[in-house]
């Protein structure tokens, strides 16, 4: 069977491994020079330190099997950093607590009220069985369990807001009840930290088209599809983002909302951050890690790091150079004067689906039987990450061979 894959990202190359590994003959057409999606790496500048910038300093929990296992199969299973979840959390004094996942822990967390810390493993353990109702939000739910504003914004949305990509105000309470019962409620792996420690691009897509042409796969970039019509395949895999979809598809755009996600790299000229990561609160800076040290590349003279901020369409229309003092300045401010040597900034408008209540996502069967839809925006079960992705792009392939196994049956 000949089967076109339309889309090179983490769901079209998981489907496409799926389908070669079953024994048949899969084209992949990617739009972009590279393949990966939305994990990339940037194009390298004169000036760049090493490593290059990605797009993002994206991350995975432990959860993450089918991504952990996509990455196994590619060869690039010792390309990342596994550690147990111990989240330093800076205030805007510069006072440390750490997010673990352990009663002790939640106690001594010092950024909340005495009151707040001792709410928190009542309320953790009250999300187990707790039901949420229609067009809530993961805001509202935790109120009603006596949550306040202050531990939401102090705690809660530290966890939920990189990991849903929106506030805890704004996401779908299921979505929300999903991320803390797979992530903190499940096995204590599920939790740890899963970081890379090579640029995302030659981790991803340059390592997975090398693994589909070694099994005989035919990878094309810079190939955009005008038509299905035009593919010569048995079956199809469209995996692109919702719009792309639609196009392809001839339906109307989706009600799908877009969530950006901005990104500031900067070198100092002396260290900042003691840790490999750190959140701030009360920051537009929500994340910052130490790229240098990540990727064991430090530079010769101070420190480079990647900040990242997640749900924030008001950063996308900030002007580069404001930006870029605006993320610095709160930096410094709270962490110590540093000369800031170089800076870059990756804006990434689309880059999850926003999971607002009441929102609806298509699944991976459409209405040709020989068609399967993927993505990370797609129903999967799971928040719009890399680990949706994988297993959005692992079902089409087994929607597409059973299709095929019914059509030989017939």
């Amino acid at each position: 069977m000949k089967v076109a894959v339309v889309g090179g990202g983490l769901a079209g190359l998981a489907s496409a491994l799926d389908l070669v590994d079953a024994g048949h003959a899969v084209t992949v057409l990617e739009a972009r020079p590279t393949l990966g999606g939305a994990v990339q790496t940037l194009p390298e500048r004169e000036g760049d330190p090493e490593p290059p910038p990605d797009n993002g300093q994206h991350i995975a929990l432990g959860c993450f099997t089918e991504y952990l296992g996509f990455l196994d199969r590619i060869g690039e299973g010792e390309s990342v950093l596994r550690e147990r979840l111990a989240l330093p959390v800076l205030d805007e004094n510069g006072k440390v607590a750490a997010i673990e996942p352990s009663l002790p822990a939640l106690l001594r967390y010092g950024h909340l009220s005495l009151r707040d810390r001792v709410r928190l493993p009542v309320t953790t353990l009250r999300l187990r069985s707790a039901q949420s109702h229609p067009k809530e939000t993961f805001g509202q739910l935790l109120r009603r369990l006596g949550e306040t504003d202050s531990s939401i914004n102090g705690f809660w949305d530290v966890f939920i807001r990189p990991a849903l990509n929106l506030r805890c105000d704004e996401v779908d309470a299921g979505a929300g009840l999903f991320t803390v019962r797979t992530a903190l409620l499940g096995p204590r792996s599920n939790s740890d930290l899963i970081l890379p420690t090579r640029p995302l691009g030659r981790m991803h897509g340059d390592a997975a088209g090398a693994a589909l042409e070694a099994t005989g796969a035919t990878v094309l970039t810079e190939a955009r599809v005008s038509s299905l019509d035009e593919l010569d395949a048995d079956s199809v895999v469209v995996a692109v983002p919702p719009r792309e979809s639609a196009r392809l598809f001839g339906e109307a755009d989706p009600a799908l909302e877009d969530s950006p996600i901005v990104s500031v790299h900067l070198w100092f000229d002396r260290p900042l951050l003691e840790h490999p990561l750190a959140a701030l609160l009360g920051s537009d800076a929500h994340w910052v890690f130490d790229r240098g040290s990540l990727t064991g590349s430090r530079p010769e003279r101070g420190q480079y790091l990647t900040v990242v901020s997640s749900g924030v369409p008001e950063l996308l229309e900030v002007r580069g150079r404001e930006l870029v003092e605006r993320i610095a300045g709160q930096l410094t401010e709270r962490l110590g004067h540093a000369e800031l040597l170089w800076s870059r900034i990756s804006r990434e408008p689309y880059a999850t689906v926003a999971l607002r209540p009441g929102v609806e996502r298509p699944g991976v069967e459409t209405a040709r039987p020989n068609v399967a839809r993927a993505g990370a925006w797609t129903d999967t079960g799971w928040p719009a990450t890399m680990e949706s992705a994988v297993r959005s792009g692992r079902a089409a392939a087994q929607h597409i061979l059973s299709s095929a196994s019914a059509r030989v049956t017939a």
